[in-house]
């Protein structure tokens, strides 16, 4: 059998933070040459226990999956293990199913992530040449300058993550925005998982409110958790298991006691809306008991009834906090929220009737549920509700009126701005906002759509893959795939040719429809599989980078690790194209446009998140950022805990914020929040979505599962979290799936008007009759290829979860689904 190596006393040591969901739990990494081991005795290893001894369970000790083994430039080998910190509030010290696994996603030229980008390639025809940063940097500007001066800047299109974690940070982040809105300056971007640059929460912003507002800690102080369009067990799991549940099992009854005296405290209770009957929804009952979990079980498209049928019942029972209504939101706003949203010109009972009907819903549930939300207590004290929200929501049947609702509701009760309460998104990736403003106004721009028309002549994607996520996902593969044709060619016809050539034949095959497409990414995708410039980055743990959780916590993630070959960060390779930009325009003698890609000239890391830091101050218009006295020292010195943003400085020291807007002021011109009316209160479903629906039976919800992060870039590689969902998997009722000839495991059809997916059959009795759930992201088929063009006209926001299609069986379970292997992508060099 083999055995984990035993890190030595002297090990190298880093911080870190888990490069998966937003929860952002806390990792301590040790590193040691091979071959140099430490010993069982508490004195001989880094660990400083005594490993003779069995250790307990939920000890700290190095299980296989949590060690590597990689190689660096200079060819020396080193062990890595990376373990959950027991000092990091955030996990106390858990590791996820995924945060488990960082060891094994680290880059190994002998192991299952050999398959990584190293080197930049250029496309000749079919296959990709490798090239020099040179080369790749000097055919990427020269043919951005191209389209530029012929075309405008909004024929360059983007489509970059936003995120922080893996992959992301403020440093990349910085960088990309400077690139694109201050130096290119177009309107033509998207964000990594929509089809436009924009906010998915425009009406929590219109509102006054930010997107991530309370602390970790109030999981556990909550008299009540509302959670909607989330599942948390699965998607935020140890904010879930850590502070969630201990507040539903009365472990953090004395927390309460202590920080509210004057109150009755007891165990918390959870409302989960949600079609499904998810993994959250059954943990949360083994925990507190079924009498205290409420699973509002609805149908497609009924949130924003729901919300808006338990806000009526608050304020006719007078349960809403009047005292907070008056002094701290927009009197007019919530007049016209009576009136619009509420409905208070018709009965009550009308109102939650119809919202019931609409939801599939006994209306006593939303009774109880108003009542959990806001009913004083024994003594008169509110009741502190913490109200989250997610993507089942934010990519709901109208994503602004959406948003609207919950966030309404919470104004409603006054659960802003204090311990125990909060509205908050749950959040999907760590965050990493920092960029200057974009260019345009909303509704933001739909780059999907002017991809499809043949308006953007360079598409360059970075740490994304829209080919396999987007909404239409085959119509925007069929447009690469045509676009590209001719680019390919130009290039293929033009090899050994001067750079001023191959960029003539370039711009000549774009004026014939072509598009230029580069890809940057840490992995091949299906989207660098259509590229003509492909520009491998480093990843996490590979450079240092900054990010808050769902928090708001901001961390230093310590670079412990060379990247493979000659990838570099997302930063240096947007800088490196910048300064070729800023050198061809002063060249031409061209001063203002050469200016607009200065000061790229970044030397760490840092330098950038200190270029990026100077422009957050945290203001009212601001309220999440701000980091001030913040850099790399001091963030090392904070350690695993970090700070809570936004950061001010307070007699010359880095002072957080534990939770927003407990001052009461609010992010609005007048600093009081404002209600959103929804006129009219329910939008119901659009023409495409309307005629999809009428002419499919199943309702094809989507989503993640707790094993595999995302697309799986990283775990489709790993056989650990491979082997557990090799295919994509769907989930329907037993008695559809009987009444289809459908068993456990068969191969399935999933089928509209929009494309098709094969997925594996999982019949369960969590979902609904006449509904299913399709793992979103596999690369073996995405839930992409079924959903509509169809956007919310407020904010181009897809909703990604209104798809209907007929299902059928294509045969027994298939081989594929038992040995799966992927093959890298193909450079030759």
């Amino acid at each position: 059998m083999s055995q984990t190596p035993i890190p030595p006393r002297d090990a190298e040591r880093f911080s870190t933070v888990c490069q998966f969901c937003i929860v952002g739990c806390g990792y301590r990494v040790l590193k040691w040459p091979v071959g140099a081991d430490g010993g069982p005795a508490p004195g001989d290893n880094a660990l400083g226990l005594d490993l003779n001894e069995q250790q307990p369970p939920l000890g700290t000790w190095i299980a296989p999956a949590m060690h590597s083994v990689v190689t660096e430039h200079d060819g020396k080998r080193y062990n890595v293990a990376i373990i959950p910190d027991d000092d990091c509030q955030v996990n106390s010290g858990m590791a996820s199913a995924r945060g488990g696994g960082l060891a094994m996603s680290l880059f190994r030229p002998d192991g299952p992530t050999k398959t990584r980008l190293a080197v930049p390639a250029i496309r000749s025809g079919k296959t990709l040449d490798a090239a020099s940063w040179d080369e790749a940097t000097e055919l990427a500007a020269r043919v951005t300058k191209a389209v530029i001066d012929r075309w405008g800047p909004n024929a360059v299109g983007m489509k970059f993550f936003d995120h922080g974690g893996g992959g992301g940070g403020f440093e990349n982040n910085w960088a990309i925005g400077r690139f694109f809105f201050e130096g290119v300056r177009t309107k033509t971007c998207s964000i990594h998982n929509r089809p436009a640059y924009n906010s998915e929460v425009h009406a929590a912003a219109d509102a006054g409110l930010a997107p991530l507002t309370n602390a970790y800690v109030d999981g556990q102080l909550a008299d009540t958790l509302l959670i909607v369009g989330a599942n948390p067990y699965e998607t935020q799991t140890n904010y879930f298991l850590n502070h969630m549940v201990k507040n539903l099992s009365g472990e953090s009854l004395p927390l309460k006691e202590a920080a509210f005296p004057d109150e009755e405290v007891d165990s918390g209770r959870i409302i989960i809306v949600d079609p499904r009957r998810t993994m959250s929804v059954a943990v949360a009952e083994q925990v507190a008991g079924a009498e205290n979990v409420l699973h509002l079980q609805i149908e497609p498209g009924a949130d924003l009834w729901v919300m808006n049928a338990i806000a009526r019942i608050v304020i006719e029972r007078q349960w809403h906090d009047v005292p907070f209504i008056r002094h701290h939101t927009e009197t007019q706003t919530f007049d016209a929220y009576q009136r619009s949203t509420l409905m208070r010109d018709r009965p009550l009972d009308d109102v939650v009737g119809e919202a019931a009907e609409r939801a599939g819903l006994d209306p006593a549930l939303l009774h109880k549920a108003a009542d959990w939300i806001a009913r004083p207590k024994a003594g008169g004290a509110r009741r502190r509700t913490l109200l989250h929200y997610e993507k089942g929501l934010i990519w709901g049947i109208k994503n602004y009126e959406n948003i609207a609702s919950v966030v309404g509701l919470a104004l409603l009760t006054g659960n802003i701005g204090k311990p125990g309460a909060g509205c908050t998104r749950l959040g999907g990736h760590q965050e990493a906002y920092v960029r200057p403003a974009p260019l345009g106004g909303r509704p933001a721009l739909n780059v999907d759509e002017a991809v499809r028309r043949g308006e953007t002549k360079v598409f360059w994607v970075g740490g994304c893959n829209p080919v396999l996520t987007t909404l239409r996902s085959a119509a925007m593969a069929r447009a690469l795939e045509e676009r590209g044709a001719p680019v390919a060619q130009a290039l293929a016809e033009s090899k050994g040719q001067p750079i001023e050539r191959r960029v003539v034949a370039v711009v000549e095959a774009m004026k014939a429809g072509g598009i230029f497409i580069l890809a940057q990414d840490i992995y091949p995708t299906a989207t660098t599989d259509r590229a003509h410039l492909v520009l491998p980055a480093a990843g996490w743990g590979e450079m240092n980078l900054t990010s808050i959780n769902g928090e708001r916590r901001l961390r230093l993630y310590e670079k412990f690790m060379d990247p493979p070959g000659e990838a570099i960060p997302d930063w240096a390779i947007l800088a490196r194209v910048a300064r070729r930009l800023e050198s061809l325009y002063r060249a031409e003698s061209n001063p203002e446009m050469a200016n607009r890609f200065l000061d790229f000239d970044w030397q760490d890391d840092e330098a950038v998140f200190i270029d990026a830091r100077y422009s957050f101050t945290g203001g009212p218009g601001d309220p999440m950022e701000g980091y001030a006295g913040i850099d790399y020292a001091v963030l090392r010195e904070l350690g695993v805990n970090g700070i809570q943003t936004p950061v001010r400085l307070v007699r010359g020291t880095p002072v957080g914020t534990e939770r927003l807007f407990e001052d009461r002021r609010f992010g609005t011109p007048s600093g009081k929040a404002k209600f959103i009316a929804a006129s009219p209160p329910w939008p119901g479903y659009a023409a495409k979505v309307m005629r999809q629906k009428e002419q499919f039976r199943f309702w094809i919800n989507n989503g993640r599962s707790n094993h595999i992060w995302q697309t799986s870039f990283h775990h489709r590689y790993l056989e650990f979290y491979r082997e557990r969902a090799p295919v994509p998997y769907l989930e329907m009722h037993p008695a559809d799936a009987e009444e289809l000839g459908i068993a456990a495991g068969d191969l399935v059809e999933i089928a509209n008007d929009m494309g098709s997916v094969q997925a594996m059959a999982y019949p369960t009795d969590a979902v609904k009759r006449d509904h299913c759930f399709l793992l979103f992201g596999q690369p073996r088929g995405a839930a992409g290829d079924l959903v509509s063009d169809h956007v919310d006209p407020d904010t181009t926001i897809p909703w990604y979860k209104g798809v209907w299609a007929d299902v059928k069986r294509i045969g027994a379970a298939p081989e594929l689904a038992q040995s799966v292997t992927f093959k890298p992508q193909n450079v030759a060099g």
